[in-house]
Protein backbone atom coordinates (compact mmCIF):
# COMPACT_ATOMS: atom_id res chain seq x y z
CA UNK A 1 0.00 0.00 0.00
CA UNK A 2 1.12 3.64 -0.63
CA UNK A 3 0.37 4.48 2.63
CA UNK A 4 1.73 3.81 6.11
CA UNK A 5 0.31 5.53 8.94
CA UNK A 6 -3.37 6.44 9.79
CA UNK A 7 -4.46 9.07 12.09
CA UNK A 8 -8.05 9.21 13.10
CA UNK A 9 -9.82 11.92 15.20
CA UNK A 10 -12.58 10.86 17.61
CA UNK A 11 -15.13 12.66 18.42
CA UNK A 12 -16.78 14.08 15.00
CA UNK A 13 -14.70 12.01 13.21
CA UNK A 14 -14.71 8.23 13.95
CA UNK A 15 -17.52 8.19 16.36
CA UNK A 16 -21.35 9.34 15.60
CA UNK A 17 -22.80 12.24 16.46
CA UNK A 18 -23.94 9.79 19.85
CA UNK A 19 -20.34 8.97 20.53
CA UNK A 20 -20.85 5.31 19.13
CA UNK A 21 -18.23 3.04 17.16
CA UNK A 22 -20.53 1.26 14.84
CA UNK A 23 -19.51 -1.63 14.07
CA UNK A 24 -18.50 -1.24 10.27
CA UNK A 25 -16.15 1.47 10.84
CA UNK A 26 -14.82 -0.44 13.47
CA UNK A 27 -14.26 -3.11 10.77
CA UNK A 28 -13.10 -1.59 8.48
CA UNK A 29 -10.39 0.53 10.82
CA UNK A 30 -9.56 -3.23 11.66
CA UNK A 31 -9.17 -4.13 7.74
CA UNK A 32 -7.04 -1.13 7.06
CA UNK A 33 -4.60 -2.33 9.82
CA UNK A 34 -4.88 -6.05 8.30
CA UNK A 35 -3.56 -4.50 5.16
CA UNK A 36 -0.46 -2.77 6.64
CA UNK A 37 -1.40 0.40 7.98
CA UNK A 38 -0.12 1.62 11.29
CA UNK A 39 -3.56 3.32 13.21
CA UNK A 40 -3.18 6.07 15.56
CA UNK A 41 -5.64 7.73 16.83
CA UNK A 42 -5.26 11.75 17.63
CA UNK A 43 -7.95 12.94 20.20
CA UNK A 44 -8.57 15.47 22.88
CA UNK A 45 -9.47 12.54 25.27
CA UNK A 46 -7.59 11.25 27.88
CA UNK A 47 -5.42 7.95 26.82
CA UNK A 48 -7.41 5.71 29.65
CA UNK A 49 -11.07 6.80 27.84
CA UNK A 50 -9.94 5.61 24.59
CA UNK A 51 -8.78 2.16 25.62
CA UNK A 52 -11.91 0.35 24.71
CA UNK A 53 -11.89 1.99 21.28
CA UNK A 54 -8.22 1.19 20.66
CA UNK A 55 -9.37 -3.19 21.72
CA UNK A 56 -12.36 -3.02 19.79
CA UNK A 57 -10.20 -1.74 16.73
CA UNK A 58 -7.29 -4.05 17.18
CA UNK A 59 -5.39 -0.45 17.24
CA UNK A 60 -1.99 -0.22 19.05
CA UNK A 61 1.51 1.61 19.36
CA UNK A 62 1.71 5.37 20.22
CA UNK A 63 -1.43 7.46 19.95
CA UNK A 64 -1.74 11.17 20.24
CA UNK A 65 -3.76 12.24 23.03
CA UNK A 66 -4.91 15.23 24.77
CA UNK A 67 -5.45 17.47 21.94
CA UNK A 68 -1.76 16.45 21.01
CA UNK A 69 -0.48 18.05 24.39
CA UNK A 70 1.11 13.91 24.82
CA UNK A 71 1.42 11.19 22.42
CA UNK A 72 1.66 8.01 24.58
CA UNK A 73 2.41 4.28 24.40
CA UNK A 74 -0.79 2.59 24.07
CA UNK A 75 0.38 -0.79 25.79
CA UNK A 76 2.41 1.01 28.91
CA UNK A 77 0.48 4.48 28.99
CA UNK A 78 3.69 5.80 29.48
CA UNK A 79 4.35 9.75 27.71
CA UNK A 80 6.79 9.52 24.93
CA UNK A 81 6.32 13.07 24.15
CA UNK A 82 4.55 15.56 26.58
CA UNK A 83 4.02 19.42 26.36
CA UNK A 84 2.17 20.59 29.22
CA UNK A 85 1.16 24.58 29.67
CA UNK A 86 3.50 26.11 32.22
CA UNK A 87 2.20 26.71 35.91
CA UNK A 88 1.96 29.87 35.65
CA UNK A 89 0.58 30.10 32.14
CA UNK A 90 -2.19 27.59 33.26
CA UNK A 91 -3.32 29.97 36.25
CA UNK A 92 -3.16 33.18 34.39
CA UNK A 93 -5.63 31.42 31.86
CA UNK A 94 -8.01 30.17 34.81
CA UNK A 95 -7.87 34.17 36.58
CA UNK A 96 -8.76 35.21 32.97
CA UNK A 97 -11.67 32.83 32.12
CA UNK A 98 -13.18 33.78 35.59
CA UNK A 99 -12.79 37.73 35.55
CA UNK A 100 -14.06 37.78 31.89
CA UNK A 101 -17.03 34.41 32.58
CA UNK A 102 -17.09 32.73 35.70
CA UNK A 103 -20.22 31.04 34.70
CA UNK A 104 -18.43 28.11 32.46
CA UNK A 105 -17.13 25.16 32.99
CA UNK A 106 -13.48 24.97 33.67
CA UNK A 107 -11.68 22.39 34.52
CA UNK A 108 -7.58 20.89 33.96
CA UNK A 109 -6.83 17.82 32.12
CA UNK A 110 -3.88 16.12 33.24
CA UNK A 111 -1.70 12.79 31.70
CA UNK A 112 -4.78 10.73 33.47
CA UNK A 113 -7.08 12.51 35.40
CA UNK A 114 -9.41 15.45 34.83
CA UNK A 115 -9.39 18.01 37.48
CA UNK A 116 -11.95 20.37 38.45
CA UNK A 117 -12.45 22.97 41.54
CA UNK A 118 -15.89 23.74 41.74
CA UNK A 119 -18.80 21.10 40.46
CA UNK A 120 -20.79 22.68 37.97
CA UNK A 121 -24.19 22.41 35.90
CA UNK A 122 -22.71 20.77 32.68
CA UNK A 123 -20.49 18.08 34.87
CA UNK A 124 -22.32 15.18 33.08
CA UNK A 125 -20.58 16.31 29.48
CA UNK A 126 -17.42 14.70 30.62
CA UNK A 127 -19.59 10.92 30.74
CA UNK A 128 -21.55 12.35 27.49
CA UNK A 129 -18.08 11.85 25.72
CA UNK A 130 -16.79 8.76 27.06
CA UNK A 131 -14.62 10.68 29.67
CA UNK A 132 -14.06 9.57 33.59
CA UNK A 133 -15.40 11.81 36.42
CA UNK A 134 -13.37 14.94 37.33
CA UNK A 135 -11.23 14.71 40.44
CA UNK A 136 -12.13 17.85 42.70
CA UNK A 137 -9.40 19.39 44.00
CA UNK A 138 -9.33 22.47 46.15
CA UNK A 139 -7.69 24.84 43.91
CA UNK A 140 -7.20 24.86 40.23
CA UNK A 141 -4.73 27.57 41.01
CA UNK A 142 -2.53 25.58 43.78
CA UNK A 143 1.39 25.18 42.88
CA UNK A 144 1.08 21.73 43.47
CA UNK A 145 -1.63 20.30 40.87
CA UNK A 146 -0.23 17.79 38.26
CA UNK A 147 1.28 19.02 35.22
CA UNK A 148 -1.95 20.66 33.04
CA UNK A 149 -2.27 19.14 29.55
CA UNK A 150 -4.82 21.11 28.25
CA UNK A 151 -7.48 23.41 30.21
CA UNK A 152 -11.27 22.46 28.65
CA UNK A 153 -13.72 25.16 28.89
CA UNK A 154 -17.60 24.10 28.47
CA UNK A 155 -20.81 26.29 28.01
CA UNK A 156 -23.10 26.95 25.28
CA UNK A 157 -21.51 27.90 21.43
CA UNK A 158 -22.55 31.38 21.42
CA UNK A 159 -21.18 31.99 25.23
CA UNK A 160 -17.76 30.38 24.24
CA UNK A 161 -17.23 32.31 21.26
CA UNK A 162 -17.68 35.58 23.25
CA UNK A 163 -15.66 34.26 25.77
CA UNK A 164 -12.77 33.83 23.55
CA UNK A 165 -12.89 36.55 21.55
CA UNK A 166 -12.92 38.83 24.58
CA UNK A 167 -9.62 36.82 26.08
CA UNK A 168 -7.95 36.17 23.11
CA UNK A 169 -5.99 39.89 23.21
CA UNK A 170 -4.68 38.97 26.62
CA UNK A 171 -3.43 35.55 26.53
CA UNK A 172 0.14 35.00 27.31
CA UNK A 173 2.36 33.90 24.71
CA UNK A 174 2.56 30.29 23.69
CA UNK A 175 -0.68 29.62 24.67
CA UNK A 176 -3.12 28.10 21.52
CA UNK A 177 -7.07 28.31 21.52
CA UNK A 178 -9.25 26.14 19.79
CA UNK A 179 -12.95 24.55 19.66
CA UNK A 180 -12.90 21.06 19.43
CA UNK A 181 -16.84 20.70 19.08
CA UNK A 182 -19.14 24.08 19.74
CA UNK A 183 -19.49 23.66 23.27
CA UNK A 184 -15.93 23.29 24.39
CA UNK A 185 -13.22 25.55 24.21
CA UNK A 186 -9.27 24.21 24.52
CA UNK A 187 -6.09 26.06 25.32
CA UNK A 188 -2.82 24.73 25.10
CA UNK A 189 0.77 25.27 25.12
CA UNK A 190 1.92 25.87 20.97
CA UNK A 191 4.35 23.13 21.29
CA UNK A 192 1.06 20.92 21.79
CA UNK A 193 -1.30 20.64 19.22
CA UNK A 194 -2.33 17.78 16.65
CA UNK A 195 -0.14 19.01 14.21
CA UNK A 196 2.75 18.98 15.53
CA UNK A 197 2.22 15.71 17.44
CA UNK A 198 1.92 14.07 14.14
CA UNK A 199 5.09 15.74 12.96
CA UNK A 200 6.97 14.51 16.06
CA UNK A 201 5.45 10.65 15.64
CA UNK A 202 6.14 10.67 11.93
CA UNK A 203 9.89 11.24 12.72
CA UNK A 204 9.89 8.79 15.39
CA UNK A 205 8.31 6.04 13.20
CA UNK A 206 10.38 7.04 10.04
CA UNK A 207 7.37 7.71 7.78
CA UNK A 208 7.48 10.70 5.21
CA UNK A 209 4.83 12.85 5.40
CA UNK A 210 3.28 11.71 1.93
CA UNK A 211 2.41 8.44 3.19
CA UNK A 212 0.29 9.63 5.88
CA UNK A 213 -3.29 9.46 5.97
CA UNK A 214 -4.62 11.75 8.69
CA UNK A 215 -8.89 12.11 9.00
CA UNK A 216 -10.38 14.74 10.96
CA UNK A 217 -13.53 16.74 11.53
CA UNK A 218 -13.05 20.07 14.28
CA UNK A 219 -10.98 23.28 13.57
CA UNK A 220 -8.23 21.54 16.25
CA UNK A 221 -8.14 19.28 13.30
CA UNK A 222 -6.84 21.30 10.61
CA UNK A 223 -3.35 21.43 11.88
CA UNK A 224 -3.31 17.46 12.24
CA UNK A 225 -4.79 17.66 8.19
CA UNK A 226 -2.11 19.69 7.13
CA UNK A 227 0.67 16.98 8.44
CA UNK A 228 -0.61 14.38 6.15
CA UNK A 229 0.01 13.62 2.49
CA UNK A 230 -3.84 12.54 2.04
CA UNK A 231 -5.54 15.24 3.93
CA UNK A 232 -9.49 13.74 5.06
CA UNK A 233 -12.26 15.90 6.65
CA UNK A 234 -15.54 14.84 7.32
CA UNK A 235 -18.55 16.50 5.49
CA UNK A 236 -19.79 17.77 9.37
CA UNK A 237 -16.42 19.42 9.76
CA UNK A 238 -15.66 22.72 10.65
CA UNK A 239 -15.29 24.81 7.48
CA UNK A 240 -11.28 25.82 8.71
CA UNK A 241 -10.66 21.74 8.32
CA UNK A 242 -12.62 21.25 4.96
CA UNK A 243 -10.33 24.11 3.58
CA UNK A 244 -7.52 21.92 4.22
CA UNK A 245 -8.37 18.57 2.54
CA UNK A 246 -8.29 17.03 -1.02
CA UNK A 247 -10.75 14.73 0.11
CA UNK A 248 -14.19 15.02 2.04
CA UNK A 249 -16.08 12.05 3.10
CA UNK A 250 -19.01 11.13 4.04
CA UNK A 251 -20.56 12.61 7.84
CA UNK A 252 -19.79 10.49 11.05
CA UNK A 253 -23.61 10.02 10.82
CA UNK A 254 -23.09 8.35 7.77
CA UNK A 255 -19.69 6.32 8.79
CA UNK A 256 -17.76 7.99 6.66
CA UNK A 257 -14.61 6.88 7.70
CA UNK A 258 -16.17 3.15 7.05
CA UNK A 259 -16.87 4.90 3.41
CA UNK A 260 -13.23 6.16 2.63
CA UNK A 261 -10.96 2.81 3.85
CA UNK A 262 -13.54 0.32 1.93
CA UNK A 263 -12.45 2.48 -0.94
CA UNK A 264 -8.80 2.90 -0.03
CA UNK A 265 -8.78 -1.19 0.65
CA UNK A 266 -10.67 -1.70 -2.73
CA UNK A 267 -7.61 -0.65 -4.84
Amino acid sequence: MEYQLLVLDVDGTLLDSQHTLRPRVAAAVRAAGAAGLNVTLATGKLLGSVQSLLAEMQISGPQIVLNGAATCDSATDAPLRFCPLEPATRKTIIELVRAFDPSVLVSCFGLDTIYMDTTHPLIGVFAEYGEGPPVMTPDLLADNLPPTAKILLSGAPAQLAALRATMAPHLPLGVVMTTTTPDFLELFDAQAGKGLALAALRTQLGIPKARVIAMGDGENDAPLLREAGLAVAMANGAAVTRAQAQRIAPSNDDEGVAVFLEELLSY
